[in-house]
C-alpha cells in the first residue's frame, strides 16, 4: 500500500540518507530503498520522482542535519581560526564516539563516484563545497584583521587549501577507527594557519 503524500517524510529522508550514506548512491536500488526505509515504492514516488531526486533531497538534509551544525562556530560572526580548530576537533570527536567512521563523509563519497556528465548532483556538491570555503574564508579573514599580513589573494588561496586539506581528511573517515593520525593531519593544519598568519614557529 502506497504512503500518503509527505506522511513520515522526514523518517523517509532521515532512513534514505542513512542507505545512501553506508552504500553509495550508485549501488543503492529502489528495492534497497524500500527494504531500508520501510516506504513502498508507491509512497516513494509520491514524494520524489525517482532515485535521483529523493537522492538530492537527501544531500540537502545532510546540510541541515550534519553540516549545519558543524559548521556553525565558523559561521558566527567575529569567528577566527580558533573555530576552525574546534570545528575539526568536534568532526573528529563525533566520528570517533557515534562509529560514523566507517561510512565516512556523505558529499566526499558521493563526489569521488560521480558520474561526469551528472551535473545537477555536481552543483549540489560544488554548493556544499562552497559553504565550507566561504566559512574559512571568513574566519582566516577575521584572524588576519588582527595580524595583518596577507593580501586578501592570499587568505582566499588559504581558504581554497583548507577547504581542499580537510576534504582530503574527510576521506581518511571511510573504514578507519584510528583517530590519531587524523588528530595529528588537523594539529599540523592549524600550524600551517598559524605560520601563514603569525609567522608562529
Amino acid at each position: 500500500m502506497s504512503r500518503p503524500k509527505s506522511e513520515s517524510r522526514a523518517a523517509l529522508l532521515d532512513n534514505a540518507l542513512s542507505t545512501f550514506w553506508k552504500m553509495g548512491y550508485h549501488v543503492v536500488s529502489m528495492g534497497d530503498l524500500v527494504r531500508e526505509t520501510g516506504v513502498s515504492r508507491g509512497g516513494i514516488y509520491s514524494d520524489f520522482k525517482g532515485k535521483r531526486e529523493l537522492f538530492h533531497a537527501c544531500l540537502e538534509h545532510y546540510q541541515d542535519t550534519f553540516v549545519g551544525p558543524s559548521l556553525a562556530p565558523i559561521e558566527e560572526d567575529g569567528a577566527g581560526i580558533a573555530a576552525i580548530a574546534k570545528y575539526l576537533e568536534t568532526l573528529i570527536s563525533s566520528i570517533e564516539q557515534s562509529g560514523e567512521g566507517v561510512i565516512g563523509c556523505l558529499v566526499v563519497n558521493t563526489s569521488a563516484q560521480l558520474d561526469p556528465d551528472d551535473t545537477d548532483t555536481r552543483a549540489l556538491l560544488e554548493k556544499h563545497f562552497k559553504r565550507q570555503e566561504d566559512a574559512f574564508h571568513a574566519a582566516i579573514s577575521n584572524e588576519n584583521n588582527i595580524s595583518k599580513k596577507l593580501s586578501e589573494s592570499e587568505v582566499k588561496a588559504l581558504a581554497q587549501f583548507v577547504t581542499t586539506s580537510i576534504q582530503g581528511l574527510a576521506s581518511r573517515f571511510r573504514n578507519t577507527t584510528d583517530m590519531k593520525p587524523l588528530r595529528q593531519y588537523a594539529d599540523s593544519l592549524m600550524q600551517i594557519l598559524k605560520v601563514q598568519l603569525y609567522n608562529d614557529q
